[in-house]
């Protein structure tokens, strides 16, 4: 069965505070209608090869002086998909792993408070094969060689952190210490379980005190097994698991399968845990690249791409890391370098999990903050993200220029 198209678009602006909501009405105005021509365009185009127009697809630009922002958000599509209730600029979506910017930052405050060091040993906080040589630093830029336990064919839906760092151990390490570059969800798992050894409070309670509370991300929230209202089901093709086709190559008439209870949404955990919409992903990237959440010397890490993850990305093919426009050119401690032609380079990050994917960037010369979120797992939301940015910048230069 082939998705349904749902031509309704849904809009709205909020203001963060009071003085967004007297400035450049006009030019907030012009990058909702950016946002919500470009996601219409992208949700009929980015699938043509399946067959298919994208379910559902949501994003929000936030733009202006700091502390004054103001936030566009639109939504086009499903938020049932098969089905055809209307999706809201409102409902959220499981992010994948832009949870590790929370994890990221949290671990960079500890080291500003002298709970930990960066330069720490794994070994000091958790017991790991070779942690004597590897750092908090190493872990937070994919530096450590460690492999991820999702290649670990036993491990299950149920486990605990503390058993995936165990499967984890078992396999052998991809490189050397500090030697090259490679995206590892255990570094993550790793990083979240030093937190809480750090700090004698949960990793979740952590993210909760510092960040979403104090930001005022009140529709971001840790999965733990029950959706909080609203939150939108994620859709796959019906192809790559047991028992059906492949996926590659694309391939027309596939039917849209409902995913409603992801098999990676709660172990996920530090690494991949979080609930949110693309309004609360943009304000949270905007405060953790240009706010106050970190001092001048932590900011500086994650947005300094790390020699190993520049060398690897060069060498890689252009499919891996162009998508349109956008290209992914190094990782900082906790944050992707995009590069988005016409536009320059921004910093942020994307997300992938069952059903779902999402992804979001802070440009640094246009001063400009977008982010996106399907509720489809084959989205590609890089070439989704840089094509949104590029039509809020050129449609409305006075409110990115500001």
């Amino acid at each position: 069965m082939k998705a349904r198209a749902v031509a309704t678009i849904m809009v709205f602006v909020v203001c963060g505070v009071a003085p967004a909501c007297g400035s450049k009405p006009d030019s907030k105005s012009q990058v909702t209608a950016a946002l919500a021509g470009s996601v219409k365009e992208l949700r009929e185009s980015l699938l043509e090869e399946w067959g298919v127009t994208v379910p559902g697809l949501a994003a929000a630009a936030v733009w202006g002086e700091k502390n004054a922002d103001a936030v566009s958000a639109v939504a086009s599509g499903a938020a049932d998909p098969p089905g055809s209730n209307p999706l809201d600029a409102r409902d959220r979506f499981h992010v994948g792993s832009i949870t590790k910017t929370f994890t990221a930052a949290l671990i960079m405050q500890l080291d500003q408070e002298d709970a930990l060091s960066l330069d720490d040993p794994v070994s000091r906080w958790i017991a790991y094969p070779n942690g004597d040589k590897i750092t908090v630093a190493m872990l937070l830029g994919h530096t450590s060689g460690l492999a991820d336990f999702t290649h670990k064919p036993a491990y299950t839906s149920n486990d605990s952190p503390e058993r995936l760092i165990t499967l984890a151990a078992e396999l052998d390490p991809l490189f050397a210490p500090g030697t090259s570059w490679s995206y590892s969800n255990t570094n993550f798992i790793l990083l979240g379980l030093i937190a809480e050894q750090a700090t004698g409070s949960t990793w979740q309670a952590q993210v909760e005190t510092r960040f979403l509370r104090p930001l005022n991300l009140t529709d971001t929230y840790v999965w733990s097994g029950s959706p909080r209202s609203p939150t939108v089901t994620g859709s796959r093709l019906a192809c790559g698991a047991t028992g059906e086709v492949p996926c590659s190559p694309p391939r027309s008439g596939l039917a849209v399968l409902p995913v409603t209870d992801g098999f990676d949404w709660t172990i996920a955990w530090a690494a991949g845990a979080l609930v949110s919409t693309p309004a609360d992903v943009a304000r949270w990237t905007r405060a953790l690249v240009q706010g106050d959440t970190l001092d001048r010397e932590h900011r500086a890490l994650m947005l300094n791409a790390t020699h190993p993850s520049v060398d690897v990305l060069a060498a890689a093919p252009a499919t891996v890391t162009r998508h349109g426009n956008l290209r992914w050119t190094g990782y900082g401690l906790g944050l992707f370098r995009y590069e988005i032609a016409g536009l320059g380079v921004g910093w942020g990050h994307e997300g992938a999990i069952n059903g779902f994917t999402a992804n979001v960037v802070h440009l640094i010369g246009p001063d400009l903050t977008v982010a996106v979120a399907s509720n489809f797992a084959m989205t590609d939301t890089f070439r989704a993200l840089g094509e949104l940015a590029s039509a809020v910048a050129s449609t409305a230069p006075k409110a990115s220029n500001r």
